[in-house]
């Protein structure tokens, strides 16, 4: 009995407790907070890389990631499959190359050119998918410390997109 009594009392103070939360900035919630809600972001840096541009046997952009000096910034949203469907899925890329030597900029519109700022657009959307050059919007890399906050807003006429804004924080090793 004296056992159960022991028990009751810690359970008692234990349940009483008061919940404890450390607030911790993750970075998949930076990325979360501009991801739409059906789907997935991820943010990655490429370093030592460059990005090809090509084209195909019709004319259409493509790309090849290659290795090099520089440092290619890829963000990649992926909306969930929708359920019963064949050909459901959607995908939408944005890369920009940078020259390690002068991360920081400040550009807009003919001037995106200068960093490959490059958007492409993936699903069985009959001549709307591909990569496309991005020529309105605007771009700035700042530095504070040893991270770089990147920010874009973009928008393409070609073709529809899901994805206009693209905030990030990121460390160079």
């Amino acid at each position: 009995m004296r056992y159960l009594y022991f028990l009751i009392v810690c359970f008692l103070i234990c349940s009483c407790n008061a919940k404890q939360k450390v607030l911790v900035e993750n970075e998949n919630d930076k990325i979360t907070k501009f991801c739409p809600e059906d789907g997935v972001c991820t943010f990655e840096v490429l370093e030592n890389k460059s990005i090809e541009l090509l084209k195909d046997g019709i004319g259409k952009l493509y790309t090849n990631i290659i290795d090099d000096n520089n440092i290619v910034l890829k963000f990649e949203y992926i909306r969930n499959e929708i359920p019963n469907t064949v050909d459901g899925s959607y995908r939408e890329l944005v890369y920009a190359e940078l020259d390690p030597n002068n991360l920081t900029v400040e550009i807009e519109n003919s001037q995106l050119k200068e960093v490959k700022l490059l958007f492409a657009r993936f699903c069985f959307c009959r001549g709307q998918t591909g990569y496309y050059n991005v020529n309105k919007g605007n771009l700035s890399i700042t530095r504070s410390g040893n991270n770089y906050q990147f920010n874009l807003e973009f928008i393409i006429d070609e073709v529809p997109q899901v994805i206009t804004v693209v905030n990030q924080t990121f460390t160079l090793e």
